[in-house]
């Protein structure tokens, strides 16, 4: 059976590692092996994916194969530093040194375009890169780079060099534990025009440079941003966003991005010395849901719907959201708002196949002991819908009353799953023999 290009190439490596590790004769290994040198004689396109899936330390280590790949390694498009290659087991501080000193000479004696740069010190907190990502950046700006990747330790946080905005051709972005401010930031005539991903972690933002920046990047379709950090008004404008993601904690969101598919907003909380929350969110909901037409798949968790102090989607032009499949809500259904605003996204999706609902006990606005039990059942609002997921189940009035709502509603539900926190056995009994519309339905408690 004809051998792979793939086994031919590791066949071939493997002479040349058995050659430097027992001194045989290249002649006699070539001859009993293979005829030629499969590996080095392979295209240069091909030789650099091949460095480009090893390990950078014995990318640079191929040096020692032949003339031929003595300084293949310097031409590398795609690099990736882990600090954890560089782990002795013996003094840290020394593994960082050598980690940084490997990442400069390497940087300083490359030669050609680098497309992708993956930095990873996360696994090590006491590294710091210190200077050296400011004179890093500056490197790639000068190296068409398309795609960057800095994984960095939440306790070495950064801003984000200036050099980073001369990187005009980047495509995809993922920094770690940064700082962003307006100091640095392009106009947007001289944005990111290529920039289609965008995603942030552990990030602190000052002012509206997140806005700006996002504004900086006209055709921008995917982003995502965990553990934010602002004090500030944040407005984000886009006709390109389709995918959304934003978790953490901030003061003002104001959001236009009509064609968005997927949205997923999660409000944390930050308390004072008595555990009392601080936080003062503004968030335009109503017309930021009203002006979505393209939307999927909608997730509000954390506090968001508690926090945002507005009246819930109070739409004065009623519309469909025909496209909706799927809502995730951390919900207080025992609040009056908010079982309002559960309730005005499944009048306006006719096409809704998944819910789920993380329930949340809270201080409510108003009683709603029997707010699910007073709508009209004549309108089935869960006439799509497949498969239900209940989390942190206590067995209230208030979430009786919608699961009863709901199981009369569906009539074609195949699955609702249930996660509770010790419900009673009464409350069991009860949950079995609510009526359901559908006769496939499953009720799973877990």
């Amino acid at each position: 059976m004809p051998m792979s290009e793939t086994e031919l190439v590791r066949s071939a490596l493997t002479v040349k590692v058995y050659q430097m590790d027992h001194g045989s004769s290249p002649t006699k290994i070539r001859k009993s092996v293979v005829d030629e040198d499969i590996i080095s004689n392979l295209p240069e396109a091909l030789r650099d994916k091949i460095l480009c899936c090893l390990p950078i330390k014995e990318a640079v280590g191929t040096c020692l194969l032949s003339r031929t790949w003595r300084y293949t390694w310097a031409s590398m498009t795609e690099l990736m530093f882990r600090r954890a290659d560089f782990a002795s087991g013996n003094d840290s501080a020394d593994d960082d040194r050598r980690f940084l000193k490997f990442t400069d000479m390497f940087l300083f004696l490359h030669n050609g375009p680098i497309l992708k740069f993956c930095l990873n010190t996360v696994a090590n907190e006491m590294v710091s890169t210190g200077g050296h990502l400011y004179r890093w950046m500056l490197m790639l700006s000068r190296n068409k780079i398309k795609e960057i990747q800095l994984q960095t330790s939440i306790r070495d946080s950064y801003k984000v060099p200036s050099s980073f905005f001369s990187c005009d051709e980047l495509e995809y972005v993922y920094l770690r534990a940064c700082v962003f401010t307006s100091l640095h930031l392009p106009p947007p005539s001289k944005g990111f025009k290529q920039l289609h991903t965008l995603r942030l972690e552990y990030v602190t933002v000052e002012g509206n440079s997140l806005g700006d920046l996002v504004a900086s990047c006209p055709n921008l379709e995917k982003l995502n941003i965990r553990g934010l950090c602002s004090q500030s008004n944040i407005n984000i404008r886009s006709t390109k966003l389709k995918v959304l993601k934003i978790e953490g904690w901030f003061t003002h969101l104001n959001l236009h991005a009509p064609y968005l598919t997927s949205v997923w907003i999660g409000l944390e909380l930050n308390s004072d010395t008595d555990g009392a929350s601080t936080t003062r969110c503004n968030f335009n909901l109503s017309p930021f849901i009203a002006s979505l037409s393209d939307v999927e798949t909608i997730r509000f968790h954390g506090h968001i719907l508690e926090r945002v102090e507005h009246e819930f989607l109070i739409l004065k032009q009623p519309r469909l959201f025909n496209r909706l499949t799927e809502i995730s809500l951390e919900i207080n259904l025992g609040d009056l708002k908010e079982a309002n605003f559960a309730l005005c996204l499944f009048q306006h999706a006719p096409n809704l196949r998944f819910v789920k609902l993380k329930l949340i006990s809270r201080n409510s606005a108003g009683p709603t002991v029997h707010f699910w039990e007073s709508i009209d059942r004549d309108v089935c609002l869960f006439q799509n819908v497949e498969v239900l997921g209940l989390f942190d189940f206590t067995g209230s009035v208030a979430e009786l009353g919608f699961l009863k709502f709901l199981l009369e509603g569906a009539p074609v539900l195949r699955k609702l799953g249930i996660i509770d926190k010790g419900l009673d056995r009464n409350v069991l009994k009860y949950l079995l023999k609510l009526r359901r519309a559908s006769k496939d339905a499953e009720i799973l408690i877990l």
